[in-house]
């Protein structure tokens, strides 16, 4: 699934015509197994959605500047919670996160847009708009953590001209929640990020299924059309 992909649209068209997903992701997190390969479940905690507007991007790379999707939820605060996939030949890899609005099941997957991608670019069935990763990971959070996030990140640079914010920061963070505290390959896979200039607001970081792509989003919804989750495809299956 996904083997064509593109990133930006033209933003003066109608943003509105839905694309349905080719697939059903309510079996990522029903399931003991897909496709023969075994399948965990991963709370990574709760996601302050201030506004009500979301990001999804690689948070190290391009979350200074990443529009949030065109649609809106209900401000609150929701669980984020990552299927993992137990790979015969690569060990884990998160293959799908998803954001949890509400409990109902979702009976449609539509593809999650921001302001610049336009549905009707999309000529064929696999291809997706999606958020590009160049850093290993992948993140959900609110339109207004951005704005704070990036004033801590300016903030963190300038005390630290010749730093590197994952090398001097993150990845103690990250390697607090390593499965093996004492195995040095094991960094550390997701990190639940409270911004230290605004402790009520944080990003939920995670690896992205083999690394480096393009990923796509998708809102599930029930038979009403009510939001009821947000997923992110890291093309693990």
């Amino acid at each position: 699934m996904g083997l064509f992909n593109k990133l930006f649209g033209n933003k003066d068209k109608d943003l509105n015509k839905v694309k349905p997903s080719l697939v059903d992701y309510n079996q990522f997190f029903e399931n003991k197994t897909v496709d023969n390969t075994p399948l965990e479940l991963l709370n990574l905690g709760e996601v302050n959605i201030s506004t009500g507007q979301i990001i999804a991007c690689d948070p190290l790379v391009c979350l200074y500047d990443t529009s949030p999707f065109t649609r809106k939820v209900q401000p609150g605060k929701y669980p984020v919670i990552a299927c993992i996939a137990k790979t015969e030949n690569s060990g884990d890899r998160y293959a799908v996160v998803k954001l949890e609005f509400y409990k109902d099941r979702a009976t449609k997957w539509e593809m999650a847009v921001t302001e610049h991608q336009d549905i009707k670019e999309l000529n064929e069935d696999d291809e997706f708009f999606g958020f590009p990763v160049d850093a290993g990971l992948g993140c959900f959070c609110d339109l207004e953590t951005q704005q704070f996030y990036n004033q801590f990140d300016t903030d963190f640079m300038q005390r630290n001209p010749d730093g590197n914010i994952y090398d001097d920061f993150f990845a103690a963070e990250f390697k607090k929640n390593a499965i093996d505290q004492n195995d040095p390959q094991d960094i550390g896979d997701w990190l639940n990020f409270y911004l230290p200039n605004r402790p009520d607001l944080n990003v939920i970081m995670f690896h992205s299924g083999y690394g480096d792509g393009m990923y796509p989003c998708y809102w599930g919804t029930n038979d009403d059309g009510k939001i009821c989750s947000l997923i992110v495809d890291f093309q693990v299956f």
